[in-house]
């Protein structure tokens, strides 16, 4: 989780060193490991250090090569053997002295601007290309790592945090409601920002600047034409699969510190950890060991996962760090005190990722594990669209009829139910098979007005087909993929948690390896996740690896609304989210009561609302103060590199 950012002028305007040197005092919270900057000519960028593993500690960032290209890396880099064979001349000896700046640095002298498609792992970058005299951005295919930019006619700047950069930038900071729109329905286009003016580098994208301020922006990957693969054997999937899990728990547990994990006693987090203390335990990593972190609530028993948090325990031989709701409560920090730059709707269970962190840092571990996007990549959802759809787009209609018997029967469907519903439809134009299926309904809390003038209807058919890939599975896989990347790419979570927040569900080889698969391995009729439960059964307990429920937070939200309602109440007495158009004020206050009084339906959409409301009043506090200057006094300023390019002789 180390910090960049920097300032690019235009028409050859010289570079001041005082707003560069404003970003990076700006980004310091974030890099406790010290920093540097460097201003050259047009361009000035800084970097603010993280380090989670031996090699980012023998780093020297912002990075100059030879002939004057400046790099700056937040990130971890993941296929680090592969690429510096193909490299050559990267302490080849001596692999472990290669820093992952140094190999990103030298695949773009190699490969020009193809250079992010060969980069497998979590990152955001950018790179001043002195040549060509342009700035460079690109981030990994799910966006782990956060980059923001600011671009007028004159100048851009870019920071991996959206606080310093709006102080830096000095922009208007008016309410963008496309991003009100994405954030209300789902998740964000990963493009937006809540801000106008304030931009993100897409995932899997390259960004290049020019000197004459025209920005140009392209894909570096994508899962359509993903070659496929087809094995005579099941056992061959099973051991394929379980090599590319390894792979992905593997890579963030290259930190030579205590490792962390979120398990909550679902199929994905109790995966991770299992996987993770096989690693450990065979001495495959550097990793000392896992501290796994489980949040519980024993006041509300029906939200409570400690019995299946008890099995993975009990597998492992020893009890992991639980948080208790009734110590941190959701919604207790939910107040104008607390509000971010970002539109964070994890600030519902701020006090919770609060107390992640300070655990944390407790026994120095500065990496998390996280289980997301596992429900996505393995197939959660026990569906024979896919499947049953493919088939019919193929013409094995032998097979599809023996398909078509197997999940009548596994269902309780009738055959004629599945072949409309789950052949048919799923063929069908994006608009009309999401509408048979009941996809077009949008929250009842959001005003109507909102929904048309935004073209939410619109935006839910947009996202149908992301990758436009051919056969209806492979759609479907895709569509997952692209569903979990939006709500990494938000950033949320590596705001509030303050640490390096790792997928390994979301490991780019293994998002390629399910991609590339025949769907019934991922899903058969009578089992979900069906190439994942038979190859992690040995390291699994069984009760987990047989489980097909999940954890119900219902009660937990409803006792939290009803206990912190008195207190959120005179919020919406003049609410921002009523007058902006945004939410509907009778059905919000009737659904406030229904969970008042214990009846209330889950909905994120109200959660969301709590949030956007206490966000925009903090807005207008922001716009209403006037602004002070960031202090520099006291702060150590390398000022060696006010005028001049650093040099260095790594590549």
């Amino acid at each position: 989780m180390s910090a960049i950012g920097g300032v690019f002028n235009f028409h050859n305007k010289p570079i001041d060193a005082e707003p560069v040197t404003r970003l990076w005092i700006g980004l310091s919270n974030r890099g406790p490991d010290g920093g540097d900057l460097v201003l050259d000519g047009i361009v000035g960028l800084c970097y603010r250090a993280f380090h989670t593993n031996r090699e980012s500690r023998r780093e020297s960032q912002p990075f100059v090569s030879r002939d004057g290209h400046v790099l700056v890396l937040d990130g971890r880099i993941d296929n680090r053997e592969e690429l510096i064979e193909k490299l050559g001349g990267l302490h080849r000896e001596k692999k472990e002295l290669t820093t992952d700046v140094e190999i990103v640095m030298a695949a773009f002298l190699k490969w020009g601007d193809d250079f992010p498609a060969f980069v497998v792992g979590e990152f955001a970058l950018a790179l001043w290309d002195r040549r060509r005299r342009r700035l460079l951005f690109a981030r990994d295919h799910i966006g782990a790592r956060t980059l923001y930019f600011h671009i007028n006619s004159e100048r851009l700047i870019f920071s991996s945090e959206l606080e310093p950069l709006i102080e830096a930038a000095d922009a208007s900071l008016e309410v963008n409601d496309e991003y009100i729109a994405g954030y209300l329905i789902y998740d964000p286009e990963p493009h937006l920002t809540p801000y106008k003016h304030f931009h993100a580098v897409r995932p899997f994208h390259l960004v290049s600047v020019g000197n004459d301020g025209r920005l140009r922006q392209s894909p570096y990957w994508s899962l359509n034409g993903i070659k496929q693969i087809r094995y005579r054997k099941d056992e061959d999937y099973e051991a394929d699969f379980l090599q590319q899990f390894q792979a992905a728990v593997r890579a963030p547990l290259r930190s030579d510190l205590p490792v962390c994990a979120d398990l909550s006693g679902g199929l994905d987090s109790s995966a991770i950890v299992c996987v993770a203390d096989e690693l450990i335990a065979g001495g495959k990593v550097a990793a000392p060991r896992l501290e796994p972190i489980s949040q519980v609530s024993e006041g509300s028993p029906t939200s409570d996962e400690r019995k299946f948090i008890q099995y993975v325990e009990q597998h492992r031989g020893r009890t992991g760090h639980h948080i208790r709701e009734d110590d941190y409560p959701l919604l207790s920090l939910l107040s104008l005190d607390n509000v971010s730059s970002t539109l964070n709707p994890l600030l519902f269970c701020a006090a919770q990722h609060h107390a992640v962190n300070e655990l944390m840092q407790s026994f120095n571990s500065r990496v998390l594990l996280s289980g997301v996007g596992g429900d996505e990549i393995t197939c959660s959802n026990h569906d024979p669209s896919s499947e049953l759809a493919d088939l019919l787009r193929t013409g094995q209609l032998v097979q599809l009829n023996a398909s078509l018997k197997a999940w009548s029967a596994s269902l309780k469907k009738s055959y004629a139910h599945l072949l409309w519903r789950n052949t048919l439809v799923p063929i069908l134009p994006p608009r009309m098979g999401m509408r048979f299926k009941g996809m077009s309904k949008l929250p009842a809390i959001i005003e109507r007005s909102f929904c048309s003038r935004m073209n939410l209807t619109v935006r839910l058919y947009a996202i149908a087909d992301p990758f436009k890939c051919t056969l209806p599975s492979d759609r479907d896989q895709a569509l997952g993929f692209w569903t979990a990347m939006r709500g990494v790419a938000s950033g949320v979570r590596r705001e509030i948690s303050r640490v390096d927040v790792s997928y390994p569900f979301l490991d780019r080889r293994l998002v390629e390896f399910m991609q590339a698969i025949p769907h019934t391995q991922r899903v058969r009729a009578g089992e979900t996740r069906s190439l994942m439960r038979r190859s992690l059964k040995p390291l699994l307990p069984e009760k987990i690896a047989k489980r097909t429920s999940k954890g119900n937070p219902q009660e937990l939200i409803t006792r939290a609304i009803a206990r912190e309602w008195p207190r959120l109440e005179p919020l919406f007495k003049d609410a921002r989210v009523f007058a902006r158009g945004y939410i509907d004020r009778t059905i919000l206050r009737s659904t406030i009561e229904k969970f008042r009084f214990g009846c209330g339906t889950h909905s994120p959409a109200l959660l969301k609302t709590l949030v956007l409301e206490v966000w925009l009043r903090g807005l207008e506090r922001r716009t209403a103060t006037v602004k002070q200057p960031a202090a520099i006094a006291g702060e150590h300023v390398p000022q060696t590199l006010a005028a001049k390019v650093r040099a260095t002789s790594a590549c």
